[in-house]
């Protein structure tokens, strides 16, 4: 295993053999796994498996597909044997090894959207074992004492709650946190919990709120967060309060598809060759998975790159009511109003729609439907509503019929 790693890192980290397979599983009681949740709402399970959620840690031993990266060659210091598990399925994508018992993130990593691998942490690598660093947010049920986990990436119970009761009580309501029906901070605090940061109050270890669940006060197991953040002055003002913390988790919202800013934990950027600040297109963001329809888009699309997107066609899942998308729909748009000024600012020192302080860029655009429609709709309404062009959905049928024929053949 690893036998390509430089000498002096195995001089310095001397590299024993693995312990039995997969040993950080375990984790804390109460859960029931995203699996049983799927008996009885199929539907949403589907949606999640879509989701960058599900696919934050996945276990290449079982999944054949979860290692993205294509090219192993002398100059990479590990194998695609070595890889006990991929993290990420957009940006970039970092692989973990076992040593030991204790999972590592490998000291390169590949760069999704380019192809191509980039160097991570070569000489600390060992430093900063997944297991204490991550695994709170990266997997679901994670235990302190053992360090173990009941289920890699972001299942179910990351936002519902452990639902084993639910489960054995037939499906009990009082026995799972439904988001939706919390007080709206309480809501936003399950973001928060790994969508901000902080250390564990109970031991200040782990850079996560180690035993929050769902629906409690995240201030109870969060300590303050770290300051300053990187590259975001203009968002903090050092209350130190939880409209600070909320102000943090708009932040991080806005960087969603820039090439920037990805986890304050290990300070990671996505890719460090990438110099200056830019934001993935919605498109792009499809293309790291649908890598052909991506690289043929205008023979998929029949429309020319930069004039309509992935999701004009495709709409993502609307939700409150149409104001903005649903990250349940794993085409995860952002596009929604920006927030009210009381969101950051107390209560009386914003009126109306005047602001006297500076407005964040928030990297938003409004809904562009109206409602959810089917692709054949969205094609009837553009043309007729944007091209002001009178079409009409037998049109519309046999114009994408012609397209994805051509693409097929070619």
């Amino acid at each position: 295993m690893l036998k390509r790693l430089p000498l002096v890192l195995l001089l310095v980290f001397p590299l024993t053999s693995a312990s039995p397979a997969r040993a950080e599983f375990g984790g804390l009681p109460g859960y029931a796994g995203s699996e049983t949740c799927a008996r009885c709402h199929p539907d949403v399970y589907a949606q999640w498996r879509l989701t960058p959620h599900a696919r934050m840690l996945v276990d290449a031993g079982f999944d054949p597909f979860a290692v993205l990266a294509t090219d192993f060659h002398e100059g990479i210091p590990f194998g695609r044997d070595d890889i006990m598990y991929a993290v990420g399925s957009h940006w970039i994508q970092k692989y973990l090894t076992r040593i030991d018992g204790v999972l590592y993130v490998l000291p390169k990593y590949w760069n999704i959207a380019e192809r191509r691998w980039e160097p991570y942490s070569i000489w600390n690598w060992r430093e900063q074992p997944y297991n204490v660093h991550c695994d709170g947010c990266h997997t679901v049920g994670f235990d302190p004492e053992t360090e173990s986990f009941f289920e890699p990436g972001v299942g179910c119970e990351a936002c519902h709650g452990p639902g084993q009761k639910h489960v054995e009580t037939g499906g009990r309501l009082s026995e799972i946190v439904n988001p939706a029906k919390l007080d709206r901070d309480r809501a936003m605090m399950i973001c928060m919990a790994c969508h901000t940061d902080g250390m564990d109050k109970a031991t200040e270890t782990y850079p996560f709120p180690v035993g929050y669940k769902p629906g409690e006060d995240l201030g109870e197991y969060f300590t303050d967060f770290f300051m300053p953040k990187p590259k975001s002055r203009a968002w903090y003002w050092g209350t130190m309060d939880f409209r600070e913390r909320k102000r943090m988790w708009y932040f991080f919202q806005t960087k969603f598809y820039s090439s920037t800013r990805a986890c304050d934990v290990c300070g990671f950027d996505r890719g460090i060759t990438q110099r200056r600040e830019r934001y993935m297109s919605r498109s792009e963001y499809c293309g790291t998975c649908h890598k052909l329809r991506f690289d043929e888009f205008m023979a998929h699309s029949g429309h020319r790159p930069g004039k309509v997107g992935c999701t004009d066609c495709h709409v993502p899942r609307m939700a409150d009511k149409g104001t903005r998308y649903s990250i349940h729909d794993h085409k995860f748009d952002f596009s929604q109003p920006p927030p009210p000024c009381t969101e950051c600012h107390e209560p009386g020192t914003v009126t109306g729609d005047t602001c006297a302080y500076p407005t964040p860029d928030f990297h938003l655009k409004p809904v562009k439907y109206p409602r959810e429609m089917t692709t054949v709709e969205t094609c009837v309404w553009c043309h007729n509503e944007q091209l002001k062009e009178q079409r009409d959905e037998a049109w519309a049928r046999r114009s994408i019929r012609e397209i994805v024929d051509r693409f097929l053949v070619e």
